[in-house]
């Protein structure tokens, strides 16, 4: 069990051509992919078939089948070797927001036992913590241009134009 409290699962899911293609059965598998107690940060883990059997209330035959429409969808992979689920966009809903979260899902990914999916999984988390440390690159700089313009405006605030500056006190003329 990963003790995670709670997973993200988009609203645009409804909307999914490859979701809305499913049989009810899938639809609900793809949900409890997504949230059950085995799900890591990485999108990509092991679940016995029984573990998953027993959460379901239902029998391996049935598993079976709505895991295989799930994969047929492009919805998850699976590693039968490991029994080990990898969900399809994982990142695109779950990115790591920070750079310790990113180490982590990094840790978490390179104990995944399937070779296959855990290069998947490596591939996809690089992809979005490009675009998080591209994006995090870009908010610094605006950052620091922010706070050099308000350096520079103060500066300007007391510049030989300044009637501070001019005052007659400041010139030494009422000392």
């Amino acid at each position: 069990m990963t003790g995670r409290v709670f997973n993200k699962i988009s609203p645009a899911l409804w909307r999914s051509p490859r979701f809305l293609g499913l049989s009810d059965r899938a639809k609900l598998g793809f949900i409890y992919f997504c949230t059950n107690a085995h799900v890591t940060s990485a999108g990509c883990y092991v679940l016995p078939d029984l573990y998953a059997c027993a959460d379901l209330h239902c029998d391996l035959k049935d598993y079976q089948a709505m895991r295989g429409e799930l994969l047929e969808a492009g919805m998850i992979d699976f590693d039968p070797a490991h029994s080990v689920i990898l969900i399809d966009k994982w990142f695109k809903h779950n990115p790591p927001t920070n750079e310790k979260y990113a180490i982590g899902t990094a840790r978490r990914i390179a104990d995944i036992p399937s070779e296959h999916l855990r290069k998947k999984a490596e591939e996809a988390l690089a992809e979005v913590d490009a675009e998080r440390i591209a994006k995090h690159d870009r908010d610094e700089a605006a950052k620091e241009a922010r706070h050099a313009k308000k350096e520079t405006g103060s500066g300007l605030a007391l510049s030989s134009h300044s009637h501070l500056l001019n005052s007659p006190y400041l010139r030494g003329e009422r000392r």
